[in-house]
C-alpha cells in the first residue's frame, strides 16, 4: 500500500515551516490555494484510461516536487514545502532520500524552469537508497494505516500511544496524531 501525503499533511508541513522560519531573516507567509494543494496531491496519481504515467514511488515524488514548485499552491515557502514533502513521500514508502547540500539551489533551478521532470527524477534516484530498515518502516506504517482506516478513534488512541515513542522514526504517525488532535479541538470549539 502506497502512502501519499494528502492536503492535510502538505498544510501541516507548511504551517510547521511557517513556525520554524518565523524569527529568521526569511520568514514564510501564511496562506494557500486549496484547489492548487488538491492538484499537487492528485497529479502524482494520474491515471489515463488505466495507463499510469508515473508508476514508481520516485516518479511520483518527482512529480510532487515539480508540481508543488511550479503550481505554487502556497503564498510563500513552496520550494521548502516541496522539498520536505518530497523527502517524506519516499520515506513513508520504503526509501530514504539523503538531501544533499545543494538541494536549495536545485529547487531554485526547478522554479526557474531549468530542471524538467526527468532531471528531478535523476536527482532523486542519485540521492535515494533502499534498505531493509526502510522497507520495514513502510510495512509498519502500512499496518498502522490499514488498522486505523475509517476509525479515527482508534487512530487517535494508537497515535497518542505510539507517536511519542516513534516521533523521529515515524513522522507519518506523528503528523496524523497532531492532525487528529487539531480536528478534535476544532470540533469542540464549534460546539461551544
Amino acid at each position: 500500500m502506497e502512502l501519499l501525503p494528502d492536503k492535510d499533511v502538505l498544510n501541516f508541513l507548511h504551517n510547521t515551516l511557517v513556525e520554524l522560519y518565523s524569527n529568521t531573516e526569511d520568514p514564510i507567509t501564511l496562506g494557500y490555494s486549496e484547489g492548487m494543494v488538491d492538484v499537487c496531491v492528485e497529479r502524482p496519481l494520474t491515471d489515463i484510461y488505466n495507463f499510469i504515467p508515473f508508476p514508481h514511488i520516485l516518479h511520483k515524488a518527482a512529480v510532487l516536487m515539480e508540481t508543488m514548485i511550479g503550481y505554487h499552491p502556497f503564498v510563500d515557502g513552496n520550494k521548502r514545502v516541496a522539498l520536505l514533502a518530497t523527502y517524506y513521500y519516499p520515506y513513508w514508502n520504503g526509501y530514504d532520500l539523503h538531501i544533499p547540500s545543494g538541494a536549495a539551489e536545485f529547487t531554485v533551478d526547478v522554479a526557474k524552469g531549468n530542471r524538467n521532470l526527468n532531471s528531478i527524477l535523476s536527482w532523486l534516484t542519485r540521492n535515494t537508497t533502499r534498505s531493509w530498515e526502510s522497507v520495514l518502516r513502510n510495512k509498519i506504517l502500512t499496518i498502522y494505516v490499514l488498522l486505523c482506516h475509517g476509525n479515527p478513534k482508534l487512530e487517535e488512541s494508537i497515535g497518542l500511544f505510539i507517536a511519542p515513542m516513534v516521533l523521529v522514526a515515524y513522522p507519518f504517525i506523528y503528523f496524523r496524531t497532531v492532525m487528529a488532535r487539531k480536528t478534535k479541538r476544532m470540533k469542540r470549539q464549534k460546539r461551544i
